[in-house]
């Protein structure tokens, strides 16, 4: 197609050239295309032209470049501030500074408003290695001067994204609680107090000029070795002692017109009557002394971990009705509240042998005299306290005395002032409750039993059903260990056992494949 229109130019035909390339051009691919997509048509007439980036430049966090043009810069444009920023210097010097990893796109306008030339730059900021280095050095100093300053303990530091992992063994619990304190920023050291150990606070700056340092938080992956369950062996004694005593008469006497009653007392222990030929009179004399006395023990062992709570509760519950909601919504729930002895401990393993004992023992009764709306109130007897114990030492809660002391003096007035009548128109009552309370707390510290070690008789386990000889005739309510009797079953078999009429231990034997108990059952 190009010689032939080169061949008619040179023969002066110079007419057909605009019709021959117009038909050229529509037998071509790009014609054809442009007319089935009438959009890119439209977008070619309209757009110029679509710049993408041309340069890719690297720069690091908290680093700049300068970059020194040809010519001169009147226009910048950011796609993200975030990540980068650019200073100018000039008309021809620009410093881009990046201020958070990721990358965007930078375009500048060079020349003239009339004449420009447009420059885009792909900008991708990278990780500072060298604040990584630093922190990894300047951590790992902090971590040499703690294993100096603690010697029984072993630590490692690492630096990790934004964390600070914390790992090794500390020697016991109170020097873990002071290298965590060490490494946290603000920290208080409280000795022995586990909490902190699980505490993952913000750490501090390995030295005073590491604030330029980003922030790390602790992850503390530090172990104690050693047992960390605690038994505690925990011996409750209180002792109640009451006394009450009551005089009062009762006196009813009546003479013809004249008649006077006293009934000042209930209940009476001396009765003296007598009629007259006119009258009669009844005289109850009422004199009694009561002493009473209870006696309460209590043996717990409580088994914790370090620095958990244990408690336990000698007692009972009573219901309190709740109601919740307002006006038509409301709903009524029942929480259910404790009284007797209630004991709260937390141990706190400190060294190989010593314990740092919290215990926060509670003693409860219900006092009728001060119920709201039917429900009980409570007197309550609280005590805390914190001590260091040697593993096997006792801990002795004593001198927890109580001492109450009532009396009521009932009279009739004027009659019951008069010294040699105040016997009879008068009933008076006294009494006293004396209540002494210990408690002692023995720490020590345990293992779990293998499976070897462990009994396999337990309390009650011997305990057998008597058979209807030993229960009828002999009035026995427990059976012989040997014989596993079931009354349950021995109906049934009774007919087939014919031995056992004539010798009880062989039909027991003989029964055996009937009623004893199975591995899986009752029966085999």
């Amino acid at each position: 197609m190009v010689s032939l229109f080169r061949n008619l130019a040179q023969r002066g035909q110079r007419q057909w050239i605009i019709p021959l390339a117009a038909f050229a051009l529509m037998g071509s691919p790009a014609f054809v295309q442009a007319q089935e997509n009438p959009t890119q048509n439209k977008v070619s007439q309209f757009v110029e032209e679509i710049l993408e980036s041309e340069v890719e430049l690297k720069v690091g966090l908290r680093r700049s470049k300068i970059i020194r043009m040809k010519q001169d810069v009147f226009r910048v444009a950011m796609a993200d501030p975030e990540v980068v920023e650019v200073v100018a210097f000039g008309s021809r010097e620009i410093e881009v500074i990046g201020k958070q990893t990721g990358s965007t796109t930078v375009t500048l306008w060079l020349g003239t408003v009339q004449q420009s030339t447009t420059l885009s730059l792909l900008v991708s900021v990278s990780k500072d290695d060298a604040v990584d280095d630093r922190r990894r050095m300047e951590y790992g100093e902090l971590q040499t001067m703690i294993n100096e300053l603690f010697p029984n303990s072993k630590i490692q530091l690492f630096p990790v994204a934004d964390k600070l992992i914390v790992r090794g063994q500390a020697r016991d619990e109170q020097e873990a609680v002071q290298i965590m304190a060490v490494l946290r920023k603000n920290a208080a050291t409280v000795l022995g107090s586990a909490t902190q150990l699980v505490q993952n606070g913000q750490a501090t700056d390995p030295f005073p000029d590491a604030s330029t340092l980003p922030q790390a938080n602790i992850v503390n992956m530090m172990t104690v070795p050693g047992e960390k369950q605690v038994m505690l062996k925990v011996r409750i004694a209180e002792l109640k002692r009451s006394a009450v005593r009551n005089l009062g008469v009762n006196l009813d006497v009546a003479f013809k017109e004249f008649f006077v009653r006293s009934a000042l007392t209930s209940g009476t222990n001396l009765a003296v009557s007598g009629l007259f030929s006119e009258g009669r009179f009844n005289l109850f004399i009422k004199a009694l002394a009561t002493n009473g006395s209870a006696k309460i023990l209590a043996e717990p062992n409580l088994v914790t971990l370090s620095g958990q709570p244990a408690t336990f509760l000698s007692g009972g519950e009573f219901a309190v009705p709740t109601v919740v909601g307002v006006g038509g919504a409301q709903a009524a729930t029942t929480s259910f509240k404790g009284f007797g002895t209630s004991i709260r401990f937390t141990p706190t393993v400190l060294d190989h042998d010593r314990i740092r004992l919290q215990v926060i023992p509670t003693f409860s009764t219900l006092n009728r005299n001060n119920a709201v709306n039917g429900i009980f109130g409570l007197d309550t007897r609280t005590v805390s306290t914190t001590v260091d114990l040697r593993e096997g030492q006792v801990l002795a809660l004593a001198g927890l005395l109580q001492e109450e002391q009532r009396g009521e003096n009932t009279r009739i007035p004027g009659l019951g002032d008069v010294p040699l009548l105040r016997t009879f128109f008068s009933s008076k009552t006294i009494s006293r409750d004396e209540t002494e309370l210990i408690i002692l707390v023995t720490p020590e510290l345990v293992h779990p039993l293998e499976a070897e070690d462990a009994p396999t008789l337990l309390p009650g386990m011997e305990v057998t059903e008597p058979d209807d000889i030993e229960f009828f005739c002999k009035g026995h309510i427990e059976g012989r260990p040997e014989c596993h009797h079931r009354s349950t079953v021995w109906p049934l078999y009774r007919d087939r056992l014919c031995e056992c009429r004539k010798k009880c231990d062989t039909g027991y034997q003989d029964s055996q494949n009937y009623y004893i108990n199975g591995p899986t059952g009752f029966s085999q």
